[in-house]
C-alpha cells in the first residue's frame, strides 16, 4: 500500500509539476499578447491623436478662412439693402404724386350723366320690405321633396 501512495504521491508531483509548467508558459505567452496588445493600444491612440490634430489644424483653417470671408459678405448685404432701400424710398417719391392724383375728388363726382340709357326691364327689381304682401308658395328645386 506504500507503494500505491507513493505512485499517487509521484503522480501527483508530476502533474504539479506539469501544471506549473504549463501554467509557467500560460503566464509567459499571456505577458507578450498583453505587451502585443498594449504596443497596439498606444499605436493606435498615436494614430487617433494624429487625425485629431489634423482635423483640428483643418477646423482651424476652415474658420479662419470663414471670418475673412464674413466681413466682406456682410459688407456686401448691407450694401445691397443699402440699395434696395435707397431704391424703394425713390419709388415711392415717384409714387406719392400719382396716389395724390387717384384720390382727388374729381374722380368720385358722380353727378355724371349716364352714357347709355338702361330699360326698366334691364334694372333690378328692388326687393319689398314690406311684410303685409302675402308669399308666393314657389317651390325651389333644391328643397323639393
Amino acid at each position: 500500500m506504500a507503494f500505491g501512495r507513493t505512485k499517487s504521491n509521484v503522480n501527483n508531483e508530476l502533474f504539479h509539476q506539469r501544471y506549473s509548467e504549463l501554467s509557467d508558459e500560460v503566464r509567459a505567452k499571456n505577458k507578450r499578447e498583453d505587451r502585443l496588445l498594449d504596443i497596439r493600444l498606444k499605436y493606435y491612440e498615436r494614430e487617433k491623436n494624429i487625425r485629431l490634430n489634423i482635423l483640428r489644424k483643418e477646423q482651424h483653417q476652415l474658420e479662419r478662412r470663414r471670418s475673412l470671408l464674413i466681413e466682406p459678405l456682410n459688407r456686401i448685404y448691407q450694401d445691397k439693402r443699402k440699395q434696395l432701400i435707397a431704391s424703394l424710398i425713390a419709388e415711392k417719391i415717384n409714387l406719392e404724386p400719382s396716389i395724390v392724383q387717384l384720390s382727388t375728388p374729381e374722380l368720385f363726382n358722380l353727378d355724371l350723366e349716364p352714357s347709355s340709357t338702361l330699360r326698366e326691364s334691364e334694372l333690378i327689381q328692388p326687393i319689398p320690405t314690406d311684410k303685409s304682401m302675402k308669399r308666393k308658395n314657389v317651390i325651389r328645386p333644391h328643397s323639393a321633396g
